[in-house]
């Protein structure tokens, strides 16, 4: 990894890793940072907060969908980060709060960044980041899966569950 490129990782079943043209479910139904019709992509700033993102969508860590996998990417540093003193009151609230969809759509639509590093809503008091990829921003090509990882989970890690 060079200082002009990014660590970022996406969990998604493997053979949906390298579909980075971002109409997935957030897509469709829209995201914490995109309103729905807007192509974007939501990669964890570490394979931790990728796992603990994933956790918003599951009943129990035992039901992580077969062919899941954590993908390892290097993605182009074109990057802007939110300042925390401008992120939206109720930035985590669920279902998710137009006033960051608005926020992100409005930045979407910019192009500048290939990236928007946001707050994790499943780390406490956003100590941790995600990255909002565009997938129309013309580095986007650049994206490479350097990576995949299984199983995601170690197994002992949930023995009291």
């Amino acid at each position: 990894m060079t200082s002009t490129t990014l660590r970022l990782y996406r969990i998604a079943h493997e053979h949906h890793l390298q579909r980075l043209d971002g109409r997935g479910a957030s897509f469709r139904d829209g995201g914490r940072w995109n309103s729905p019709g807007y192509p974007v992509l939501y990669f964890g700033g570490s394979p931790s907060v990728a796992a603990l993102e994933m956790g918003h969508y599951l009943v129990s860590p035992w039901h992580v969908p077969k062919g899941y996998a954590l993908g390892v990417f290097e993605v182009p540093h074109s990057v802007v980060e939110l300042d925390m003193d401008d992120k939206p009151e109720d930035w985590k609230a669920f279902p998710y709060p137009r006033a960051t969809q608005r926020l992100g759509d409005a930045w979407l639509e910019r192009g500048q960044e290939l990236v928007l590093l946001v707050p994790s809503c499943a780390v406490p008091a956003g100590l941790e980041r995600i990255a909002v990829v565009n997938p129309l921003h013309s580095k986007s090509q650049a994206i490479e899966l350097l990576d995949v990882v299984t199983p995601i989970f170690n197994e002992r890690l949930f023995t009291g569950i």
